[in-house]
């Protein structure tokens, strides 16, 4: 089961809204075939949080999860002594306790509820110690101030690894454990950033398991997620920690490869369907896959421009018949027009 790579040292970028272009050739039953898939393009979009206090929440909550778990650890740590320092010399009059969350947030998303707790635990320890007036009576108000910042810092500390769970969720893919399509479109704009201050390339694959619906009726539907489970591993495991892959349709993944140029993305992209090749020869599945790959000499106006362009590249490779890759690298002219 070898793949037919077509064009991929192809330089020519796609038509321009004044040209003819691939998809005023298709046919109607390929346009009625896609009305689906342009449904589904509703989903790159962004997730809208309306609060302020979300966006602030997530936006450091990525930042988090991008950091190694000792150095979150540590800064953590030196957050609450230095949030001690500064209630010690505030004195008693001026209660800094409120300002302990910060750090219990910032362990707490990226370490987990556990984490979180034991930093409640010595962000209460330190505000008792540096106010030593909190319990310098026997009386139960000099514990009642300290047990009740705990249980509130508990609190916290749950709610907030909860939702950083529900968050991750919103942007992965159930059943393969990748991103879905609202995850990619995040992973792209970071990249299309990216370009625009480096000035480099990055190159986008769409790949479609060619006879997947035979398999789901033939097989049935746990045979088919067997296959998807499968698929998705083996992208996961043959890409770059750099490269972002995604589930982002039925039997449709997107990979991201960061800043590859045309050749780098099609040495990449070769690896990934001899890796393929191999897994489903092993399990005797009865598919193949087709692929379209766009890489992009300039950043494109938009995610979903982006999208659009390997998809296009795609379904190209469809016509020319199954288990095929077509790749092009394509620039843009002032305005982010296809060239």
């Amino acid at each position: 089961m070898g793949f037919r790579s077509t064009g991929f040292r192809e330089e020519t970028g796609l038509a321009s809204p004044t040209q003819p272009t691939v998809a005023a050739e298709r046919s109607d039953a390929g346009t009625a075939n896609r009305t689906g898939r342009r449904r589904d393009r509703t989903h790159h979009r962004p997730l809208e949080f309306h609060s302020l206090i979300h966006r602030l929440i997530v936006t450091t909550g990525e930042f988090c999860m991008y950091q190694p778990k000792p150095w979150v650890l540590v800064t953590g740590l030196l957050m609450v002594a230095g949030i001690g320092e500064l209630d010690l010399l505030s004195g008693p009059e001026v209660s800094l306790s409120l300002f302990y969350l910060l750090p219990i947030a910032f362990v707490t998303w990226r370490l987990g509820r556990g984490a979180g707790f034991l930093l409640s635990v010595l962000s209460v320890c330190a505000w008792v110690f540096v106010d030593a007036r909190q319990i310098s009576s026997l009386s139960a108000i000099g514990y009642w101030n300290p047990a009740i910042s705990l249980t509130f810092f508990l609190i916290f500390s749950a709610t907030l690894a909860e939702f950083s769970l529900l968050v991750e969720w919103v942007r992965t893919d159930y059943l393969t454990g990748l991103a879905n399509a609202r995850g990619f479109h995040d992973f792209v704009t970071k990249e299309i950033y990216r370009c625009e201050r480096t000035g480099s390339s990055f190159s986008l694959a769409y790949l479609d398991i060619d006879n997947f619906k035979f398999v789901n009726d033939s097989l049935g539907h746990n045979a088919g997620d067997d296959v998807l489970r499968l698929v998705g591993s083996t992208l996961h495991k043959t890409t770059r920690k750099s490269d972002s892959v995604a589930r982002i349709g039925g039997d449709e993944f997107t990979i991201l490869l960061s800043g590859a140029c045309q050749q780098s993305a099609a040495t990449a992209i070769a690896k990934v369907e001899e890796a393929l090749r191999a897994e489903l020869s092993r399990g005797k599945w009865p598919v193949t896959f087709t692929v379209g790959v766009a890489t992009f000499r300039e950043p494109p106006r938009s995610v979903e421009t982006a999208i659009k362009q390997a998809d296009e590249l795609m379904y190209e490779a469809k016509r020319m018949g199954k288990n095929t890759r077509r790749h092009r690298e394509i620039a843009f002219e002032y305005g982010g027009i296809p060239q």
